[in-house]
């Protein structure tokens, strides 16, 4: 077991996260004890993460009163193998790709993800928060990463920006385009393949090897592009939630 004091979501969804990190090894009954001990210090949020297939957590975790919320999917894809299926580069036509330096760009961005961009989120769909938390969250995680070297892009269609992504380095060899989404996904169905094949084209401007991620199960159709794009799953995780005030 591993207990993390998230600070952080304090300022960005207004609770006192704690984040924890269960082995095969690890019971209910000890999750119940560190339970009581960081609501003794004020805990009032805590997201659990368990592996798959563990049956005493599996079910085990519902008694404790935790609320399963999302499947978490470690994929990565090697220089080597990534291809992006003709089905989609075929409709690759009269969209670009800007990076984004400039302090007013990124304001921009900040404000269009606040005002309600990701909506399938686990904490835009919790009762208990809201789609502006969600988006406040997402805010303050982009800013933190381009104040630590991430790089913001934006893919226009002619000159009307539909979305954003932003690559971070891992290793030497290694980038992660952590966070992606799409400005008008009702208005701009059909974009999202698109938007993922300008973000998977674009790491691979940069020097690397492989690029690995995070997929959530709330996002199915990404883990789609990103197998058909030459993705191997490295690890596979649940996610649970608790509100201790609830």
């Amino acid at each position: 077991m591993k207990t993390i004091h998230a600070e952080w979501e304090l300022k960005n969804i207004g609770v006192d996260t704690y984040e924890i990190s269960l082995d095969p090894n690890d019971t209910p009954q000890m999750l119940a004890e560190e339970e009581t001990r960081l609501a003794a210090d004020g805990a009032q949020y805590i997201v659990v993460k368990t592996p798959v297939n563990c049956q005493q957590l599996l079910f085990g975790l519902a008694d404790c009163g935790y609320t399963f919320v999302e499947t978490v999917f470690h994929v990565a894809i090697r220089r080597e193998e990534y291809h992006m299926p003709p089905t989609i580069a075929r409709f690759d036509r009269g969209l670009s790709v800007e990076l984004r330096t400039e302090e007013a760009d990124r304001e921009r961005v900040f404000a269009i993800i606040r005002s309600g961009v990701f909506l399938s989120d686990r904490v835009s769909i919790d009762p208990a928060f809201s789609v502006q938390l969600g988006g406040n969250r997402y805010a303050n995680w982009l800013s933190t990463m381009l104040q630590n070297g991430g790089f913001l892009y934006e893919v226009l269609q002619g000159e009307k920006p539909i979305g954003f992504f932003v690559i971070c380095r891992k290793d030497e060899t290694t980038v992660d385009p952590v966070l992606m989404g799409l400005y008008d996904e009702q208005n701009d169905r059909g974009m999202g393949a698109l938007l993922h094949k300008k973000t998977l084209d674009t790491c691979f401007t940069h020097e690397c090897k492989r690029l690995t991620s995070t997929i959530v199960s709330n996002n199915a159709k990404v883990l789609r592009v990103y197998v058909n794009a030459g993705a191997t799953i490295t690890d596979t995780l649940y996610t649970y939630v608790k509100h201790l005030n609830a």
